[in-house]
């Protein structure tokens, strides 16, 4: 499995598997093009297979890469540690501040940032958390 910036083929397959999701509404399909168009689209992937997707997004004006949209994109490769894995090696190819706003009721992100080092730093409008850290 590898963590790499995503094609145009990932593309059509996370556009089609997010289609398919009426329980995320933190994921769009507009969102994921125009991720893509900014290059800052990655995917979890094994060869042609892609079992997630994340972006990568600058947000200069807070010093900081967001870690957004992180998606496990078909719902039987949930609990298989996918999630674990982009966010170890994003840790890796990263310099600086990192931060991730999972919702609030997203127990299971929230434990993995916290189980990787990131910090809860504050919760907003009373559904949002912000996690951080340097690496």
């Amino acid at each position: 499995m590898e963590l790499r910036k995503a094609t145009r083929k990932d593309l059509m397959k996370v556009c089609r598997a997010i289609g398919y999701k009426t329980n995320l509404p933190y994921i769009r399909v507009e969102d994921a093009l125009s991720d893509f168009l900014h290059e800052r689209m990655y995917v979890v992937a094994e060869e042609e297979k892609v079992f997630a997707t994340v972006s990568l997004v600058p947000e200069p004006d807070y010093g900081y890469t967001a870690i957004k949209r992180l998606c496990i994109l078909n719902k039987k490769n949930q609990g298989k540690g996918i999630a674990r894995f982009a966010i170890r090696k994003i840790q890796k190819v990263m310099t600086g501040k990192i931060g991730a706003t999972p919702w609030e009721d997203n127990y299971t992100m929230r434990h993995i940032l916290e189980s990787e080092g990131f910090k809860l730093e504050y919760k907003f409008s009373g559904n949002w958390c912000f996690y951080s850290r340097e690496v």
